[in-house]
């Protein structure tokens, strides 16, 4: 599967801190519910056959000095 997002502009991207050495706990520090400057943002992705059982896929994107990072979480916390 190949999923593709597009952005007019990442100018809004929150600086990524540099302290912040484990992408995990920035997952669940910001989490799915706080609103950054491009994210998050994301998907279901379907993990029975019989379509009952889901997880929800959410990125985040920081800029750190001349690049951009992306962080890919997931909270099972929220359903939607």
């Amino acid at each position: 599967m190949e999923v593709k997002f597009s952005f007019s502009s990442l100018d809004k991207a929150e600086t990524y801190d540099p302290k912040w050495v484990d992408a995990q706990d920035v997952c669940d520090k910001k989490g799915s519910r706080v609103q950054g400057g491009v994210g998050p943002f994301g998907l279901l992705t379907l993990a029975s056959q019989n379509l009952e059982e889901f997880t929800p896929v959410f990125f985040r994107i920081f800029k750190n000095q001349n690049k951009h990072v992306i962080l890919m979480c997931s909270d099972a916390r929220r359903l939607v």
